[in-house]
C-alpha cells in the first residue's frame, strides 16, 4: 500500500523520478494553489499495484512516458468512484495515445504535435517560470561574467569535441568584447573527451577560463549572477532557464541526428502529407517527434536569444534582449486547469459551456 501521500489532495502528480520532468510538474502544481501530492510510479512508469483511497482525486498531472499510467489510474478511479473520472493533464507529447483521451495536453515548444481544442502549445518550457515574475525581467546588477552552459548528446543531437572547441572559442571572444571573466559549466552527461579537453584548457597558463565546474551544483548560482550565457541547443530546459534571467542568451546549434524515422517524417512533410501524419498522431496510431530547429528559429527571430555566429563585430557581441515582455506560459496552464469541470466544486468556477468539437478554438501561443 502506498501510504506517504495526501489522499485528500485533489491534484495527483505522477512522479517519474526524472528531475527535469518533475521540476516542470511541480512548478505547475504549485501554481494551481491547490493541495497536491506525488504518486511515485513503479518500474517502466507503471502504477503501483496497491493504491490508497483515491476518492479525492480530481486531476492527474503526468509528463512524458507517464501517460499510460495516467490512463490506468483514471480507469481505476472511475471504477472505484461510481463513474466519476478525474481529468488528465499531460505535459509533453502523449505517444500513441488518441488526443481525445486526455482532457488537456500541454505541448512544449520543441514538440512537433498537431493542434486540437484540448491542446495548449507553450512558447517556453515551465522551468524557472513563476507567477510572481510575469515578464521577462531586465538583467539587473549582474557580475558573474560570461557563462557557458554546456550540455550533452541526446537522441536528437550529437556532440563532439569540435563542438566544445567551437563553443569555447566563441565564448572567449564574447567575454573579451564585454570585458568579463569566462566561466564554463558542463553537464554530468557531457562527453568525457570534451571535459578533459576543457580541464586542460582551463589549466593552461594565461587561460581565459576563470572557472570550470563539472556537474550542475553551480548552475543555480550562475543563473543568479551571469552577465550573459552561451547555451548549447540540446536542452530546452536550459534555454528556458537562462532566458528567464533576463540576461543575453547566445544559442549554439548542435548537429541534428538523422534517423530512419526522422528522415521518413521529413519526406512525408515534403510531399505535402503532414496533415495525414498529424491525423494519425491524433488518432494515436503514430507517435510524434520533436522539432527543435523550428523553435530555435522562432527564438532567434523573436529576439529572445541570439544565434552563435562567427565573425560578429564588437558592438554586435554586446547584444541585449528586449525585456519586459509578458511570460504567460505558466499562467495559461494554470487558468486552463482551474477551469476544468472536475475542479469546479473546489475552485467555485463555473465550468465552461460545452462547444461542439468542430467549433472550438485552437489555443496556441
Amino acid at each position: 500500500m502506498v501510504t506517504d501521500i495526501n489522499v485528500a489532495a485533489p491534484v495527483w502528480v505522477l512522479d517519474t523520478g526524472r528531475a527535469g520532468e518533475m521540476a516542470q510538474c511541480l512548478t505547475l502544481a504549485q501554481a494551481l494553489g491547490l493541495p497536491y501530492t506525488l504518486l511515485r510510479l513503479g518500474p517502466e512508469f507503471s502504477v503501483p499495484e496497491a493504491l490508497p483511497d483515491i476518492t479525492g482525486v480530481r486531476v492527474i498531472l503526468s509528463f512524458g512516458n507517464a501517460v499510460q499510467a495516467a490512463l490506468a489510474l483514471r480507469d481505476y478511479c472511475t471504477q472505484q468512484n461510481a463513474g466519476c473520472a478525474p481529468a488528465i493533464v499531460h505535459i509533453g507529447r502523449p505517444s500513441h495515445v488518441p488526443v481525445r483521451a486526455l482532457d488537456l495536453i500541454i505541448i512544449l515548444p520543441q514538440d512537433d504535435y498537431p493542434s486540437a481544442p484540448n491542446v495548449l502549445r507553450l512558447a517556453f518550457p515551465l522551468n524557472a517560470a513563476s507567477l510572481a515574475q510575469p515578464v521577462f525581467p531586465a538583467p539587473g546588477g549582474r557580475c558573474g561574467g560570461t557563462v557557458v552552459v554546456y550540455g550533452a548528446p541526446t537522441k536528437h543531437f550529437s556532440m563532439t569535441l569540435t563542438d566544445m572547441q567551437g563553443v569555447i572559442e566563441f565564448a572567449q571572444t564574447l567575454a573579451v568584447a564585454n570585458q568579463e571573466p569566462l566561466h564554463v559549466l558542463t553537464s554530468p552527461r557531457t562527453p568525457a573527451d570534451a571535459v578533459e579537453w576543457l580541464r586542460a584548457k582551463a589549466a593552461e597558463p594565461g587561460s581565459p577560463i576563470a572557472q570550470f565546474n563539472t556537474g550542475s551544483q553551480m548552475f543555480q548560482q550562475a543563473l543568479a549572477t551571469g552577465n550573459r550565457f552561451v547555451v548549447t541547443g540540446d536542452s530546452a530546459s536550459m534555454v528556458a532557464e537562462t532566458c528567464r534571467t533576463g540576461a543575453p542568451v547566445w544559442l549554439y546549434e548542435l548537429p541534428s541526428k538523422k534517423t530512419f524515422f526522422t528522415t521518413l517524417q521529413t519526406l512525408v512533410d515534403t510531399l505535402g502529407l503532414r496533415h495525414l501524419r498529424y491525423a494519425l498522431v491524433k488518432m494515436g496510431v503514430l507517435g510524434s517527434g520533436a522539432d527543435f530547429a523550428r523553435w530555435h528559429a522562432w527564438l532567434v527571430h523573436a529576439g529572445y536569444v541570439h544565434a552563435v555566429t562567427p565573425g560578429l563585430e564588437k558592438e554586435e557581441l554586446r547584444w541585449q534582449p528586449v525585456f519586459g515582455r509578458i511570460d504567460r506560459s505558466l499562467k495559461l496552464c494554470r487558468d486552463r486547469i482551474l477551469a476544468l469541470p472536475q475542479l469546479a466544486e473546489i475552485t467555485g468556477q463555473q465550468p465552461p459551456a460545452q462547444v461542439p468539437a468542430d467549433r472550438r478554438p485552437v489555443v496556441q501561443i
